[in-house]
């Protein structure tokens, strides 16, 4: 090829290359820009406001890169393609795909030493191959959060739930719920070292408590229903139902009649992928979407927002309908929200407040069809005066719902500390 062809082509790359580059800037700047990345579930980064200070800094240029980063035009189909790769690479054993694993500061705890119960272990192999990704076990087309707290953190749990019991007692009545994992009821013997049990843990942390205090025993409740659709295929949630036969096994301890679902008209949200999935990008879950539940009872209620003051309430409703695709979730009292309160037409003087992360959301609703009130705390939002508040809005009952990993966790259990001022 002479030198005169060569210099030709090389100019012709570097059109073709400037072109791609324009094109993709006048492109990206003209495009409607979104607010949230679905495939993330989180806000994008907006234009930055120019100031002298951030200027200086170095920051203003850095927010605008961001900004082009997050604003790229088709960036959540770019970003699928590349997980899909980064998939195809990962590091094989003959079975389990090996991927960063996220940090446990729990799995040096050791061995929880209660006996085991008869019937509670792994089920029989079946043959289905699994794959741990992200600190993720990827197993029949489903996602699942392993397990592994030990029983010092368990117990300090305990004596957190004590503490309560022993400043509010007789005047409340305190109720313990700690809700298992789905591994838990799908984990066949093949792979029965992927997580601690829960039972145990569960029963550690029952047994440390004050007697007084009413323990709900949902995991047995839900190993009978393990069957149907009570945790999500693609989140660490669990659905509606799953939900509904805590709330049985609640009512069992509170002394109350479970309303019945069968008879209560429902919608539903398809096409849900929820945190499992956008943690891992793992193709199978997403061809295994979920799909949110929530129920429209019968019951009217009131439903309010309240802030840190004392009696301070905005009226709203229960439910997010706008809520959609990977926000699903947040259907169920509009989200994480602080604090809420739910007021019905029952005159039976039972006023309950739940102190809870994500998992109370979907169970919360079900006291409406018990309780003249229900309010509903956030141990990772309120920041309030919350025995003052329980006191004002005339409290006497209390349950506590985490999820057991929650339930071994310092994070959680401080800031359910925190709540007693």
């Amino acid at each position: 090829m002479s030198d005169t062809v060569n210099k030709k082509h090389h100019i012709v790359n570097i059109i073709i290359f400037c072109a791609i580059l324009v094109i993709g800037a006048v492109t990206s700047l003209a495009m409607k820009k979104e607010e949230i990345s679905v495939m993330e579930n989180r806000k994008l980064a907006t234009f930055p406001e120019y100031s002298d200070s951030l200027l200086w800094s170095g920051k203003f240029f850095r927010k605008i890169n961001e900004y082009y980063a997050d604003n790229f035009p088709l960036r959540d189909k770019w970003i699928g393609v590349s997980e899909k790769f980064r998939n195809s690479i990962g590091f094989k054993t003959s079975e389990i795909i090996i991927y960063s694993d996220v940090n446990n500061p729990e799995a040096n705890e050791k061995p929880d030493t209660l006996e085991k119960k008869i019937n509670d272990g792994p089920l029989p192999d079946d043959g289905a191959i699994g794959e741990k990704k992200k600190g993720v076990f990827v197993f029949k087309n489903r996602a699942f959060e392993m397990f592994g707290g030990g029983p010092g953190i368990g117990k300090t749990y305990a004596d957190v739930i004590n503490s309560y019991n022993q400043a509010l007692s007789p005047g409340i009545q305190v109720y313990n719920l700690i809700i298992p994992v789905a591994l838990e009821f799908e984990l066949t013997e093949k792979y029965a070292k992927m997580q601690k049990p829960n039972r145990p843990a569960i029963e550690n942390i029952y047994n440390s408590e004050d007697a007084n205090i009413k323990k709900v025993w949902a995991i047995d409740s839900l190993r009978q229903h393990r069957t149907e659709y009570i945790y999500f295929n693609t989140d660490h949630h669990w659905t509606s139902l799953g939900a509904y036969y805590a709330y049985k096994a609640f009512c069992v301890q509170a002394g109350l009649t479970p309303v019945n679902i069968d008879t209560v008209v429902s919608k539903v949200k398809p096409s849900f992928l929820g945190s499992l999935y956008r943690l891992t990008r793992d193709p199978s879950l997403e061809k295994n979407p979920d799909s949110v539940r929530y129920y429209l009872f019968k019951d009217s209620v009131n439903f309010f927002i309240g802030g840190e003051t004392i009696g301070s309430w905005t009226k709203s409703h229960m439910y997010n309908e706008g809520a959609k695709g990977s926000s699903s979730y947040l259907v169920f009292l509009q989200g994480d929200l602080p604090i809420v309160k739910m007021e019905t037409q029952h005159k039976n003087g039972r006023r309950i407040a739940i102190v809870k992360e994500s998992y109370g959301n979907s169970f919360a609703p079900y006291l409406i069809n018990n309780y003249e009130k229900v309010i509903v705390v956030d141990q990772r939002y309120y920041t309030g005066d919350f025995i003052k508040m329980l006191k004002a809005e005339g409290i006497n009952e209390l349950l506590f719902i985490n999820n057991i990993f929650a339930a071994h966790t310092p994070f959680h259990i401080e800031k359910i500390k925190g709540l007693m001022k």
